[in-house]
């Protein structure tokens, strides 16, 4: 992989804004740390270390500033991203992709701070079970879906805003081990407000599930986030472009 430094990097806007947007104390201290982090990020602050070749027969050694390692830091993850990226690319199928978009009312991101790994699984098991719902059906497809899921924690405006992408094969396997193109040739799925509705309906109850097991309690969260609207959005064109975009309550 050919990686080339760009012009401008986030450190360098970091560190010639970073003190202005501090002073306007509306930075949570997580958020000051990751600033921190992006800033030192391969300077003598973190101090560094001697990198030598592999081949013991190599006189070639050279100095390097050590990365902050944290994971928002676009220069210590950035080859991992690509890397990643790139992987997913490789398994990808030579078929049209649906992009799929699930979220919870904002009034729920307090439990997915105090119980993160419960919920974030819970949201990953309420989406691919509501796919797996419809693809059952013969009159939407009749078949094993699959499904790549992104979680995302935070919005375009750095703010809390949990969701999960998810990328689905335009159709699956049938009982008898063949391949099933969706209809409307990998233009259609199903409508968003079914979506939305059998999303919501596994989420609530898995909610309740996780407080019958005394692992979250609900209590106003679940009299106000489950009222409230949120969305499930619905894309064609991952793999084939297109550009169609649906949205509904959930």
């Amino acid at each position: 992989m050919i990686y080339s430094k760009p012009v401008f990097e986030v450190a360098d806007i970091a560190r010639e804004y970073g003190g202005e947007l501090v002073a306007q104390d509306n930075l949570s201290g997580q958020q000051k740390k990751v600033l921190t982090s992006i800033c030192q990020c391969r300077t003598a602050e973190l101090g560094g270390h001697k990198e030598v070749c592999s081949n013991a027969a190599c006189p070639n050694e050279r100095y390097a500033y050590n990365g902050c390692r944290n994971r928002h830091c676009p220069k210590c993850n950035g080859l991992k991203r690509e890397k990643w990226v790139m992987d997913r690319k490789a398994d990808a199928l030579p078929v049209p992709y649906f992009h799929i978009v699930f979220t919870i009312p904002h009034t729920l991101e307090r439990l997915c701070l105090l119980h993160g790994e419960a919920m974030y699984n819970l949201l990953f098991q309420s989406a691919w079970n509501t796919l797996q719902f419809f693809a059952s059906k013969s009159n939407h497809l009749g078949a094993q879906m699959g499904m790549t899921g992104i979680l995302h924690t935070w919005g375009q405006n750095l703010s809390r805003h949990t969701h999960l992408h998810c990328l689905v094969p335009a159709g699956g396997i049938t009982p008898q081990y063949k391949w099933k193109a969706a209809k409307s040739d990998g233009k259609f799925f199903v409508h968003v407000k079914k979506l939305s509705k059998v999303f919501r309906g596994k989420f609530t109850d898995g909610l309740i599930d996780l407080q019958n097991q005394g692992i979250i309690e609900l209590e106003e969260e679940l009299k106000k986030g489950l009222n409230t609207s949120t969305l499930c959005t619905a894309k064609t064109g991952w793999y084939i472009p297109k550009n169609r975009f649906l949205q509904a309550t959930w």
